[in-house]
């Protein structure tokens, strides 16, 4: 398998394991554990930044424009998926503009990269 391969192999699978995060921090049996679901979703913005250096220092943008089009519009959903959990979540009281704040801005910049795809 050639690196290229192998790198829309690495997009899709942190795509799925973001989503996955995602999942896990908005489940049941984390409704009442916000700190841990605080973490789980900065873990997730986490891979996502890693995510974009790799693309960026391996110039996939350049290599596997459909691919890296595909995982930035998963990374966009998941992310509008995680602003509007937090933003229940702060109703209750919890402070999470930080963090509703960086998803957003992530999402502005995600969305523009993606159009110059």
């Amino acid at each position: 398998m050639n690196f290229l391969c192998k790198a829309q192999t690495y997009l899709n699978s942190v795509a799925t394991t973001i989503n996955s995060l995602s999942n896990i921090a908005m489940s049941d049996e984390l409704k009442d554990n916000v700190d841990a679901q605080y973490k789980i979703i900065r873990m997730a913005m986490e891979w996502e930044q890693a995510t974009a250096e790799f693309i960026t220092v391996m110039e996939l943008d350049a290599e596997l424009p459909n691919a890296v089009r595909i995982s930035k519009q998963k990374f966009v959903n998941i992310n509008e998926r995680l602003i509007k959990h937090s933003e229940k979540i702060q109703l209750q009281g919890y402070r999470f503009d930080e963090l509703i704040s960086t998803l957003k801005l992530e999402n502005e910049t995600l969305k523009k990269e993606t159009h110059f795809l």
